[in-house]
């Protein structure tokens, strides 16, 4: 039973030792060499000093990405407006544009539309003879 317990000891770290390394580690980083000195701790920071820590990097950052949203947000809303305004005012499109868009449709589907409106009349003809035969 003891050698099981020995053997465990000698895996353990010896914290003893550790403790006294830091504290002589401690004793040469003091500045005054005194260990149990109170140290004087800073004041608490106030809401002001707070507000005044800034990061440059984060800062510049932030107001680029601020910069960017607003200025999409200022295109977005000129468009909007463009848009909305010219759907109020006159329309876009005119009269004369719409027909003139009908005349050319017209003249490219013709002879189609005659075609196919030929090949009904054709098979309306020949069903009536049928039925009259």
């Amino acid at each position: 039973m003891t050698d099981h317990s020995d053997s465990t000891d000698a895996t353990k770290p010896d914290y003893d030792k550790i403790l006294d390394d830091l504290y002589l580690l401690q004793k040469k980083l003091s500045p005054t060499g005194r260990v149990n000195e109170p140290i004087e701790l800073p004041e608490q920071p106030s809401d002001e000093d707070i507000d005044s820590l800034e990061i440059p990097i984060l800062t510049e950052s932030l107001d680029q990405e601020i910069d960017s949203e607003h200025q999409a947000r200022k295109v977005f809303d000129e468009a909007q407006h463009h848009l909305f305004d010219s759907a109020d005012g006159e329309s876009a499109i005119d009269e004369a544009k719409i027909n003139a868009i009908v005349n050319k449709l017209m003249t490219r589907m013709r002879p189609k539309m005659e075609q196919l409106l030929r090949e009904k009349i054709r098979a309306k003809v020949i069903e009536r003879f049928n039925r009259e035969n």
